[in-house]
């Protein structure tokens, strides 16, 4: 009799043993699982990487062709800008040489239709009395008509001057309006551009902080794994050796059972997110709930408060150890209402939310430092 329940206690704990070993091994499946879409997610963000720094480059190097453009044709219009100044003292001053030969000409004009009057008058009135006074009022046309044509030659080359000029700074004014909407239109598009490369800047940084959360992931889900496997082989190792032990049962009856942190909805589940502006997926070791501005935030459970401070990206957080069984983590919180060491109960206030933006609860399970999805802890709303 004694025999047999030796038997029989055997069998019992080579079945729990197999029990704990299977439910092991597919804990590693699972990971395993989890830790090869990581890799897979990490590959496809580094290609978003890739392809993110390339276009960088192509933006960069447009920048600096039209930062060129705009600098080159800068320089040009500071130099039609100085030959614009040039033309228009040219202009001026052709225009000044062409009013004083204008008037020259027309006060030796005027003199020259008095000394013919004179003339004229002279010579029928009293030719033979005085030939000498002929002879001198004669010279001095034939000079006031020298003087005459020499001013006219000189009005003539300023009008040229003026009209030539006048076209010049016509022309040039004309250049220049074009070169400054080349300018405007080149700073127009370097703007757009900068733009554009401070957007791709900004997803190439969110890419690599992407690929660096999702190296951490995979380097912590493979120390997991190492832990999980060195477990099931102390199982085996145990399960050959016939060595007597308890085994606790691994159901917990806290599943499905415990209550809400906080009133509120969903807004991030635990595992595999969408990205919501990336072509990526982000793993959660935890949920988001969305809650009322200052939403009060309770324990889930009783037990000793094991954290509380600022904590990384978290922000403002609370671990609560429940008797060693599993652990509760709150999250991104406003205001913490308990200290470390301070004994909660089950529905205890501990913490508050912001508002806005920041009215949003992070909460997490873990049960052996295994984050587990907290809606199988919850109840069902």
């Amino acid at each position: 009799m004694f025999k047999f329940a030796n038997i029989l206690l055997i069998i019992l704990f080579l079945s729990a043993a197999a029990g704990i070993n299977a439910d092991v091994k597919d804990d590693i499946k699972i990971k395993n699982d989890e830790l090869s879409q990581i890799k897979q997610d990490l590959n496809k963000k580094k290609s978003e990487k890739e392809k993110l720094q390339k276009q960088e480059r192509k933006f960069k190097k447009e920048l600096n062709r039209i930062t060129k453009a705009i600098s080159s044709t800068e320089k040009q219009l500071k130099k039609i800008n100085n030959e614009i100044v040039f033309a228009e003292k040219k202009l001026a001053a052709a225009s000044e040489q062409y009013m004083c030969a204008d008037r020259e000409k027309n006060s030796v004009n005027s003199r020259i239709q008095r000394q013919y009057c004179e003339y004229a008058k002279r010579k029928l009135v009293s030719y033979y009395d005085s030939p000498l006074e002929f002879k001198m009022r004669e010279l001095l046309i034939r000079d006031d008509s020298d003087k005459y044509r020499d001013a006219k030659n000189r009005e003539n080359a300023a009008q040229k001057d003026v009209e030539k000029y006048n076209k010049a700074k016509k022309e040039l004014t004309n250049l220049k309006n074009k070169q400054q909407n080349l300018v405007s239109k080149n700073k127009k598009l370097q703007k757009e551009k900068n733009e554009l490369l401070k957007t791709t800047e900004g997803k190439r940084m969110e890419a690599e902080r992407e690929i660096q959360a999702l190296k951490e992931s995979a380097r912590a889900l493979s120390k997991l794994i190492e832990k999980l496997s060195a477990v099931s082989k102390k199982v085996e190792i145990a399960a050959s050796k016939k060595k007597h032990t308890s085994i606790r049962s691994a159901s917990n009856t806290r599943k499905n059972n415990l209550p809400w942190p906080a009133a509120g909805s969903v807004i991030l589940n635990y595992g595999k997110n969408k990205h919501p502006e990336l072509d990526t997926n982000i793993i959660s070791n935890g949920i988001k709930i969305k809650t009322q501005n200052n939403a009060i935030i309770q324990s889930v459970e009783g037990g000793k408060v094991a954290f509380v401070g600022e904590f990384r990206s978290y922000g403002k957080m609370i671990i609560i150890d429940h008797k060693g069984e599993f652990f509760s983590v709150y999250a991104q919180l406003s205001e913490i209402l308990v200290k470390e060491e301070d004994t909660v109960t089950r529905g205890k206030t501990i913490a508050k939310t912001g508002e806005g933006d920041s009215s949003v609860l992070y909460f997490e399970i873990r049960q052996g430092n295994i984050p587990e999805d907290p809606r199988l802890w919850l109840k069902e709303k």
